[in-house]
């Protein structure tokens, strides 16, 4: 494992200092509207089950700008839309979703509820119209290519959601290996302090990934982090605002969007 991070630190050293040049990240014309963009982190929580159909047609319905999600692969490569690595089954098992093929997951109701299913992500694109902004994390703790970005981008095309759709992901090599695949394609990388995917957890592994947008955790946001990220031109949105407090300081900070729980928050 300490071989491995002395390999990730020295990708990245070389990346930083080779690649600087050449990157220019796209700002989306749905942030330029001089509003601070809601974003429904993982649907509407507070009114459903999170990341289910519910909880994205609630946020739709009670007027945010767009909806996040998370997407995963079950164990026969089915983009399964669900934010943690396990799940407990109905039989009380807790099981990794990595390890469930797609019909196995589909059985699981969530907290008991039959109505609460774990949807594909086919599904959320079935009930999304055109006009709403879809942000996309990708979950994989991956180095190697799995092909779960591919997948991703041609269900986004198939649904003809391109020209709305931001995928991010705190996996610094999936945002890369999605930008060499489309290159038009807006992505974002996510960092917090908190769980890690790496040890050497910086946000200069934009370097690597070469993003259109930074998406922070509120918690370790500042003003210092966001000039930072301002001088190199990308769109900041920050995750997750639950509080009143924390929504006026997106605001007094110019971001260009929140994810937030509660639609009913302002």
């Amino acid at each position: 494992m300490f071989g491995v991070e002395i390999l990730l630190l020295t990708i990245l050293i070389i990346t930083v200092t080779i690649y600087k040049k050449n990157w220019v990240p796209v700002s989306p014309p749905f942030y330029s509207t001089g509003k601070l963009v809601k974003i429904g982190h993982r649907g509407a929580p507070s009114l459903a089950h999170e990341n289910t159909l519910d909880s994205f047609r609630k946020a739709i319905d009670t007027g945010m700008d767009g909806i996040e999600l998370d997407v995963q692969f079950s164990a026969d490569k089915k983009l399964v839309v669900y934010h943690d690595w396990s799940v407990e089954c109905d039989s009380g098992e807790i099981e990794l979703i990595k390890n469930l093929s797609c019909s196995e997951i589909q059985k699981i109701s969530l907290n008991g509820n039959e109505q609460n299913k774990i949807p594909l992500l086919a599904d959320v694109l079935d009930v999304l119209n055109k006009k709403i902004i879809i942000n996309i994390e990708i979950k994989s703790a991956h180095i190697i290519n799995t092909n779960i970005e591919k997948n991703v981008l041609e269900l986004i095309k198939t649904y003809g959601f391109e020209n709305n759709c931001v995928i991010s992901s705190f996996n610094p090599f999936i945002i890369r290996r999605i930008k060499k695949i489309d290159p038009k394609i807006l992505t974002a990388f996510l960092w917090s302090k908190n769980d890690p995917q790496f040890i050497i957890n910086t946000p200069l592994w934009v370097w690597i990934c070469r993003p259109d947008g930074f998406h922070a955790d509120i918690d370790y946001l500042d003003e210092q982090l966001i000039n930072w990220a301002t001088r190199k031109n990308m769109s900041i949105l920050t995750f997750t605002v639950m509080t009143k407090k924390q929504l006026i300081k997106s605001q007094l900070w110019g971001l260009d969007g929140v994810f937030m729980e509660d639609p009913y928050l302002n």
